[in-house]
C-alpha cells in the first residue's frame, strides 16, 4: 500500500514538473534571421540586402545603394544562405538585390522593437523569361506569420524609388480631381 502512494506522489511530482517546463516563455531572441531557403547557390552568390530605417526616398547610382542625403545603405546580407541583423528597429525598408539585375524592397513595420523575426526567402527564375520570383515568410516571435511572392523589378543604372505614403501630404485643392496615389514612384535617371 506505501509503495502505491509513493509512485502516486511521484508521479503528480513528475506532472508538475512538465506542467512548468513546458509553459514557460521562450527566450527571446536578440536578432532578426534571414535566410534563403531553396535557392540555387549561383543565384544565393549575387545576392545581397540592404537595411534602410524608415526611408522617405531612396536612390541607386552606379552599383550604390544611398539615401536622399547620399550615406550609403547598411549592408546586411552579402552572398550568404543565412544571416542575422538587429532587431532593434520599428520600421525598415529591406532591399534584395541580384547583381545589378534585379530588386524587391521589403518595408517592415514592428509593433514592438523587442519582437525578432524570422524572415525567410525563396528566389526562383520564371521558366519564360529571366525575371526572378521572390517567395518570403515574415514568421514573428509573437503572432501570424506572413506570406507574399512577387517578381522582382528590373534595376537601372540610376533610380530613385520614393515611398509618397511617408511625404508630407500636400494641401488640399477642391477644385482637382485626385485618385488614388500610389504608395511609391520608381523614377529612372538613367537607363
Amino acid at each position: 500500500m506505501r509503495g502505491t502512494w509513493i509512485i502516486l506522489l511521484i508521479m503528480v511530482i513528475a506532472g508538475i514538473g512538465m506542467y512548468f517546463w513546458f509553459n514557460r516563455k521562450p527566450k527571446t531572441a536578440n536578432h532578426d534571421t534571414i535566410v534563403f531557403k531553396n535557392t540555387p547557390d549561383s543565384i544565393i552568390k549575387k545576392l545581397k540586402i540592404y537595411m534602410a530605417d524608415d526611408p522617405k526616398e531612396v536612390m541607386y547610382i552606379d552599383s550604390v545603394w544611398m539615401h536622399a542625403d547620399s550615406t550609403p545603405l547598411k549592408e546586411v546580407l552579402n552572398g550568404v544562405e543565412q544571416d542575422t541583423m538587429s532587431k532593434q528597429y520599428s520600421k525598415a525598408t529591406l532591399f534584395i538585390t541580384y547583381g545589378n539585375h534585379s530588386f524587391y524592397d521589403l518595408e517592415l513595420t514592428k509593433p514592438n522593437p523587442k519582437i525578432a523575426y524570422n524572415i525567410s526567402f525563396e528566389i526562383e527564375p520564371m521558366t519564360d523569361s529571366d525575371t526572378l520570383i521572390i517567395d518570403g515568410l515574415i514568421t514573428p516571435q509573437e503572432g501570424d506569420a506572413i506570406h507574399f511572392a512577387s517578381p522582382m523589378m528590373d534595376m537601372y543604372s540610376k533610380f530613385v524609388i520614393t515611398y509618397n505614403h511617408k511625404l508630407p501630404q500636400e494641401p488640399v485643392d477642391s477644385t482637382a480631381i485626385r485618385g488614388h496615389d500610389p504608395n511609391k514612384t520608381i523614377t529612372i535617371l538613367k537607363n
